[in-house]
């Protein structure tokens, strides 16, 4: 936060409700639902509904309609399946000897979401319950395509609505003809240049997300995510850094992801830059992203067609026609690729946990085979 910057626990005060953080009336039926359940858990304390602002190592900062609170949320005290994500919906229980427990998590209509880095398959939800996905790059550098559509990917498979934003639109002559330029890297999603230095299209952006909803911003560090933050909540909210000028490469002057609430209403979840975003089980996302192969793919004579040496391939045959550019092609074979490859690493897991959980039974079973044995020597004894 910047010198001065009002903390996220004063920021609660711009949602003075619950409506007014995205809380519906379905939202009330689930509290209702689950918190007989959670009565019957044996837990003290009343139960308080809020959404998730932040996400720390073990506490979460929570805003319930007007104020914040600091809720254990580790899965070891709290007994959640889901690891809690920035814009959940929960009940937290005010426990009157271990203070705030988040005891429930609500069922998550979107999730922005990537493979968590590392070996194993695993999620990773960077944003929870959102209407609007902000895909931004920066106009004071090179586009980017391949991080785009891969960005475009992950987008289209939260079930949120993308947006490409292109920021510093003050940085080149024609920021429109740049944009335009998307058009088929981007099929059937607007694509906004936008400058915060003269307020470019500001107000085209603030009509494509009515008061009320979540926008969550996608990015790498240093294309003006906080900033942007900053411009819309009329003050410092985030702290900004400075961009190299040798490679445009930013700070990472984020480093939560953090519930934002606006002066007027809407909601941003800003997130850390990230570089490189892996797919996570995003097969629909993947053919919304790139709609013209998934429309001619239905023509191919095999409909388990990969597009690559087929015979009666219609894809390859509109490559050849020049309808759809071998660029675009090469990198949809690489992300199906990814996310093939994906699938049989779940796969595999679930394999072996079956695998180690059926040992597990046959060890407790045979450990009670003989202690059966030794009580009916006894009894005929």
């Amino acid at each position: 936060m910047a010198s001065g910057a009002p903390a996220l626990d004063d920021l609660a005060q711009l949602t003075p409700t619950l409506a007014s953080l995205g809380w519906t009336e379905r939202l009330d039926r689930w509290a209702e639902e689950v918190g007989p359940a959670l009565a019957d858990g044996g837990g003290e304390g009343p139960l308080v509904k809020g959404r998730l602002a932040r996400v720390n190592r073990g506490f979460s900062l929570v805003f319930t309609g007007g104020d914040a609170l600091l809720a254990a949320s580790g899965t070891g005290r709290t007994g959640l399946g889901d690891a809690p994500a920035t814009g959940d919906f929960v009940l937290v229980r005010l426990d009157p000897r271990d203070g705030p427990i988040l005891v429930a998590l609500a069922e998550r209509t979107t999730a922005l979401c990537r493979r968590a880095p590392g070996r194993l398959p695993e999620p990773q939800v960077l944003a929870a319950n959102i209407d609007v996905v902000l895909v931004m790059h920066g106009l004071d550098r090179e586009l980017n395509l391949r991080r785009l559509e891969r960005q475009l990917v992950v987008a289209w498979q939260s079930g949120a609505r993308p947006v490409v934003v292109l920021t510093k639109a003050d940085a080149v002559d024609d920021p429109e003809a740049a944009a335009a330029e998307l058009t088929e890297v981007a099929e059937g999603v607007e694509v906004l240049p936008l400058s915060v230095v003269t307020d470019h299209n500001l107000e085209r952006l603030r009509d494509l997300v009515p008061p009320g909803n979540t926008m969550a911003l996608l990015g790498v560090s240093g294309i003006g995510k906080s900033t942007l933050v900053n411009r819309l909540s009329n003050g410092q909210v985030q702290r900004t850094g400075e961009v190299r000028a040798g490679d445009h490469k930013g700070r990472h002057t984020t480093v939560t992801r953090d519930l934002i609430p606006l002066p007027d209403g809407r909601l941003m979840i800003d997130t850390p830059g990230v570089r490189e975003i892996g797919l996570w089980q995003a097969h629909d996302g993947l053919a919304k992203a790139f709609p013209e192969i998934d429309r001619v793919g239905t023509e191919c004579r095999f409909a388990d067609c990969e597009h690559q040496q087929e015979p009666g391939c219609a894809v390859r045959a509109a490559v050849a026609r020049g309808l759809i550019p071998l660029r675009r092609l090469e990198h949809y074979r690489d992300l199906l690729v990814e996310l093939v490859i994906q699938d049989d690493q779940i796969e595999d897991r679930a394999r072996r946990t079956e695998a180690r959980a059926r040992a597990e039974a046959e060890d407790v079973r045979d450990q009670v085979r003989p202690n059966r044995r030794s009580r009916d020597r006894s009894r005929r004894k």
